[in-house]
């Protein structure tokens, strides 16, 4: 988009992944998406800070607010302080509110990833605002949210933690400081171990899925084992919140048709729950859009 200054006084929205930051913003009831740069571990967050707020100030010198979503534990009373996350340990400890006011001199609130993917979701209807619903993230790692009437959960202020409730005792050890968390045995590396386990062939769940499009034995299988995992998950969420359903989303969503089925029935087999899981659209830019959605309802 480069530096038109096309834009002003819009809501902006990043969202800050493992592997990708995605910057976009909401104007004219629109949401676009203005860039996306290269994240991974060793990017040093004041430094993504820094590149995306001179990114948005080019393209808009007066926004009038910003949203920013990243994993881990969001202490949102301290206006935005990441306390933990475990999959960008780099980012324990600062204060990205505060980082990104400074430098913006707006308003900005921050939320954990998943809130901000699920808050969205609440402004876009497809998550409806009646009843208790669970929303769960596959990706990298297991992001969740509890969402009652309309409104997010938050507990104490870091409910939602799905991923890291032990799944196995004395299994898989987590960055987080556990061992036999969900999202050991039901993430993105899981699904890539089960694949290579078969053949000793490292794959991406992307290229896992196409083979199993084609009725690969080893592709079908590996889901099949990633798919019971994430059936024992959300039997153990069923039986704590009994939920009127699930709504799921995160990259590793859109291959639903390819574990459903053992997911499904390992779930029935640990809670007596309806199965009602409901794939939100998979679109990249959810996480962004979230972001600037939340932006948009409290700056």
């Amino acid at each position: 988009m480069g530096s038109s200054n096309r834009f002003e006084g819009a809501f902006w929205g990043i969202d800050v992944g493992g592997s990708y930051t995605k910057i976009g913003l909401i104007a004219d009831d629109r949401f676009r998406l203005v860039d996306t740069i290269p994240t991974g571990e060793d990017c040093h967050p004041v430094d993504l800070l820094e590149e995306v707020s001179r990114l948005i100030l080019a393209n808009d010198p007066m926004p009038a607010g910003v949203g920013l979503g990243t994993a881990g534990l969001i202490d949102r009373s301290a206006g935005g302080v990441i306390r933990f996350s475990p999959n960008l340990p780099l980012w324990n400890g600062v204060n990205a509110g505060a980082i990104l006011r400074d430098l913006l001199k707006v308003p900005v609130v921050v939320d954990n990833d998943c809130n901000v993917f699920a808050i969205g979701a609440l402004n876009s209807r497809l998550i409806p605002s009646e009843g208790l619903w669970l929303f769960v993230t596959l990706g990298t790692g297991i992001g969740g949210t509890i969402i009652n009437q309309g409104s997010i959960v938050y507990g104490t202020g870091y409910s939602g933690e799905f991923g890291h409730m032990t799944v196995q005792e004395g299994g898989i050890p987590c960055p987080c400081g556990s061992d036999g968390c969900w999202e050991r045995y039901a993430g993105k590396q899981s699904l890539e171990w089960y694949y290579k386990r078969l053949n000793g062939i490292q794959a991406s769940p992307r290229e896992i899925s196409n083979l199993a499009s084609l009725g690969n034995v080893q592709a079908c299988e590996a889901f099949r084992e990633y798919g019971r995992w994430v059936g024992i998950g959300l039997a153990n969420l069923a039986n704590c919140f009994s939920p009127m359903g699930f709504f799921m989303g995160g990259g590793l969503s859109a291959t639903l048709n390819h574990f459903e089925p053992s997911a499904q029935q390992e779930y029935k087999r640990r809670c007596k729950h309806g199965w009602n899981v409901t794939l939100l659209e998979n679109s990249s830019v959810s996480g962004a859009f979230g972001a600037a959605s939340m932006a948009s309802r409290q700056c």
